[in-house]
Formats: structure tokens, sequence, C-alpha cells
């Protein structure tokens, strides 16, 4: 992911936000070279998806590609997971469990 895919990448999820998807995940699997270029289209991305209350998260098996994540602090802007499922967790909507309060019948008068 480098200046020469760089365009076509931003466009692409550009066009996810245009469409009102709020939460991404982007599967780095494949990929063995992030330039800064790349970095500046995932922080690009991650700010217009925050202006919207989304989420985005990266999928990063190589461990010397998520140290890069690291060293520039991406990882403290979004979650650079390991796995895929791990990514999917953290863009994933949780389910809001509405609380009980525990039902009481009225005391009676002594």
């Amino acid at each position: 992911m480098d200046i020469s895919g760089a365009r076509a990448l931003q466009q692409s999820l550009d066009g996810l936000v245009r469409d009102g998807h709020t939460r991404l995940l982007i599967d780095l699997t494949d990929v063995s070279f992030i330039d800064s270029t790349g970095l500046g289209v995932l922080l690009n991305v991650v700010r217009r998806l925050r202006r919207r209350h989304g989420a985005l998260a990266v999928c990063c098996p190589d461990p010397a590609m998520r140290g890069l994540f690291e060293l520039v602090g991406h990882n403290m802007l979004f979650p650079v997971e390991e796995t895929f499922d791990q990514a999917l967790r953290r863009v994933t909507p949780r389910r809001r469990v509405a609380s009980r309060r525990s039902e009481r019948p009225p005391s009676r008068p002594a």
C-alpha cells in the first residue's frame, strides 16, 4: 500500500463513507508494505468516520507492520488487530442490554 494505490483506496473508502457506511474493517493480510501515503489514507478515513460516530479497525497479521502502526501512533486512533475476527469484534456494534430493576411487591403497612 503505497502512493501508487493510495488514490484508489482513498476514493473507495470515501465512497463507502459517502454511502453511509460508518463501520469499516480494512484487512491488510496480503499487504507486506505500507508507506506514509497509505497511513495517511487510513488517518483520513478514521477522522471522517469519527465525525459520523463510526469506527475503523485494521486486521494486520504481520507483526512488523503492526509495529509500524504502533511507532506512528495510529494504534491509538483505531484498533490494529492480529486476526480478522479480533478486528471484526472491534467494529461490530454491541447490543445494549436493558437493565431490569428488581420488582418488589409494595410493602404492606404493619
